[in-house]
């Protein structure tokens, strides 16, 4: 009997060291893109006083596309995607992903990329990232200039390969994200039309914070902190003591410093006064929120490619945008 009962005890302490052992030890895996524009979720990585708030260790693991991050979360090689597009983050979970987007960081800074002396009209092969914001927002502005089927859309894998395209002359023009932009300038593009100019036109690219949405009903804590983070990390890059964060987060993007306070600078990242109209409408319904808005538009353009089958509606849509956390944190929920 008093084997037995010993055996028991000792099941449960075993058990017991084994929990604690986890929770120690479990790391915070976020998929993230490398280059000069620094993330939040690199600042929040490289500032102890940041990364103390968020249970657990924070683990950055490099993606080269949002495509490629969505299909790695969706395998379970991490939770969170952070800067994940639109394109990207709609074509996951219209074919089954069930993801969340719960921070909106910004619109993505990005711009067409050409030799000096050619004009819209000129075009005839344009490179862009396959499947991303940039895909999206670049056939849009396509369209709004009366270009479309008369321009090339080469579909490249990663920037890297399509800057390097572009610098080996093997194309005329590629639509970029600013990291790769400002390089190029260096190398005599021009830039003849920005992101920016395109969102006004309707074609907002948009990078979010996502998560799985089994995690975030597991660890809602961990989510929580990290909105609450990285919020914060987002205002600080933007305020007095920018260098500050930026220099020491560099490591994480394979830039030098200077560069990444450049593009950092620049970056439109979503003021904290505007994050809630993205999330919700003005009547407080998620599926009238400009997020929501922006996602059916995004549905449209993949399927107009063949890649999903049809829009959902906006509350098919609304069931993968999550307003709590930042509802929470501007309640007071950030500790």
């Amino acid at each position: 009997m008093f084997k037995k009962i010993l055996a028991a005890v000792l099941a449960v302490a075993a058990a017991g060291c084994g929990t604690s052992a986890r929770g120690a030890t479990a790391g915070v895996k976020i998929g993230y893109f490398q280059g000069a524009v620094t993330g939040p979720e690199a600042i929040v990585a490289a500032d102890p006083g940041l990364a103390s708030k968020v249970p657990g260790k924070i683990e950055l693991r490099p993606i080269d596309s949002g495509v490629a991050g969505m299909a790695q979360l969706r395998a379970g090689a991490f939770p969170f995607v952070s800067g994940v597009g639109n394109p990207p983050f709609v074509g996951a979970f219209t074919s089954g992903t069930d993801v969340r987007a719960v921070y909106v960081l910004g619109i993505d800074a990005s711009g067409l990329a050409v030799r000096d002396g050619v004009s819209a009209g000129d075009l005839r092969k344009v490179g862009v990232l396959v499947g991303s914001t940039l895909d999206f927002q670049l056939r849009g502005w396509l369209t709004s200039q009366g270009r479309t089927g008369k321009v090339q859309v080469a579909a490249f894998a990663s920037e890297a390969a399509e800057a390097a395209a572009w610098k080996a002359g093997k194309i005329d023009a590629v639509y970029i994200s600013q990291s790769y932009l400002l390089d190029l300038q260096k190398h005599g593009a021009r830039v003849l039309v920005r992101s920016t100019d395109i969102a006004k036109l309707g074609y907002a690219a948009v990078n979010m914070l996502a998560v799985s949405s089994s995690y975030a009903e597991k660890h809602p804590d961990v989510v929580q902190a990290l909105v609450c983070q990285i919020s914060k990390a987002a205002a600080l890059v933007k305020g007095p003591e920018a260098e500050k964060y930026i220099r020491p987060a560099a490591r994480f993007q394979g830039v030098k410093p200077e560069d990444a306070i450049e593009a950092t600078r620049t970056y439109p990242y979503i003021p904290a006064a505007e994050e809630a109209s993205w999330l919700k409408g003005p009547d407080g319904r998620v599926a009238s929120g400009r997020l929501v808005k922006n996602f059916t538009l995004t549905a449209g353009f993949l399927v107009a490619q063949g890649r999903a089958k049809s829009v959902p509606t906006p509350d098919e849509i609304a069931a993968h945008v999550d307003p709590r956390f930042w509802d929470k944190a501007q309640a007071g929920g950030c500790t």
